[in-house]
């Protein structure tokens, strides 16, 4: 095996990916690869020096263009050296609608929805779920805590792309979590998963850059259910198309607007956990966005409910990846198994920044 493959093998694939390899291979071959590595970087140092060198020696040997040019093709080799030592692994938003969904080369993924971890206060706790399905009349078995902790995890990668048209894999995942509630061992109440495929389409900036920018249409199938088996089931299926409009403030930040309208399939009437979910959910959502810097003020509302979150770069201790997050939410559907339950909930914690600079 020769050292260069595997140095810029190792160099495509993220941090994290390296530091669980590095934790599992320890064989005679992980020895190995760790020895060649040892060489590929002495050697790629050897390189630079030797061509540098050669650079030096031809002072006053040849004419001074190719000399410039010996020092040139050098610095470039060392920059694309540089490059592929260490790609982002999970690239950030993007400054623009439009390029947070336009793939990145080297970026096997990319933040999608908002990816935070709270403390949450619920004004009305949800002991006893049910729907008009017989079937799913969850018994009471324990009291909920009115704390608990909620986090949301939500990525995308690119499946397949055709220049402005690209195929999108898609995955959140919201948990409730009673870790107060430590008479009941602390248990995670509620899972709710989500993945889809998206199909998203930039048409290069519709509109006026005066008034609001068409940046992006989105058409894509969703499947979202809690995993649980009856009485606790709850699950449904949407098509849905959504667009996204922004304007731009310049050093006053920035301003998103993004409609989304969906619909119910493959409902079994006479089977199903929850056939009357759209009657609390809708038939869409319409989601403001307000970008400055690392920080982003957003509002997700729908027929029956509204979420407002408020995300703030902890800069005063020097913290870059990690933003304060407050949440507020009122109304029905947090979570599949409240969708006919309504409540307040307010919540404070950590998020990942959801743009990619200040």
């Amino acid at each position: 095996m020769r050292a260069e493959p595997i140095k810029h093998w190792l160099a495509r694939i993220g941090h994290e990916r390296r530091r669980q390899i590095s934790a599992r291979l320890l064989s005679p071959l992980s020895a190995l690869l760790a020895l060649q590595l040892i060489f590929a970087a002495f050697a790629s140092a050897a390189d630079d020096s030797s061509s540098q060198q050669a650079c030096v020696e031809m002072q006053d040997k040849v004419p001074a263009e190719q000399e410039l040019k010996c020092y040139r093709e050098a610095a470039q080799a060392q920059q694309t050296q540089d490059q592929l030592k260490a790609p982002p692994s999970v690239a950030m938003q993007g400054k623009t609608l439009a390029e947070e969904w336009a793939p990145a080369a080297g970026v096997p993924l990319k933040i999608y929805k908002q990816n935070y971890f709270l403390v949450t206060h619920t004004s009305q706790p949800n002991d006893t779920p049910t729907t008009p399905n017989p079937q799913n009349q969850a018994p009471f078995t324990y009291p909920l805590d009115h704390k608990e902790v909620k986090f949301q995890i939500s990525i995308k990668n690119e499946l397949i792309n055709f220049g402005r048209h690209t195929i999108w894999g898609g995955y959140s995942q919201q948990s409730f979590w009673q870790v107060f509630n430590t008479n009941h061992s602390t248990p995670v109440r509620e899972t709710d998963y989500e993945p889809e495929v998206i199909y998203s389409y930039r048409p290069n900036g519709w509109g006026s850059a005066s008034t609001m920018v068409n940046s992006f249409l989105n058409a894509a199938l969703v499947h979202q259910s809690n995993g649980q088996s009856r009485p606790r089931s709850r699950a449904w299926n949407r098509l849905y198309v959504q667009a996204g409009f922004e304007h731009d403030f310049g050093d006053n930040g920035r301003v998103a607007l993004l409609p989304r309208y969906w619909k119910r399939i493959w409902a079994d009437s006479t089977d199903d956990d929850n056939a009357d979910i759209v009657d609390y959910l809708g038939h869409g959502d319409l989601e403001l966005r307000y970008y400055r810097g690392h920080g982003m003020l957003s509002a997700i509302a729908r027929s029956r409910s509204l979420q407002v979150d408020l995300a703030l770069p902890l800069r005063i201790f020097d913290i870059e990846n990690s933003n304060l997050h407050l949440q507020y939410f009122h109304g029905y559907g947090e979570s599949l198994i409240d969708y006919n339950q309504s409540h307040t909930t307010y919540g404070i914690g950590f998020s990942v920044p959801f743009v990619d600079s200040y």
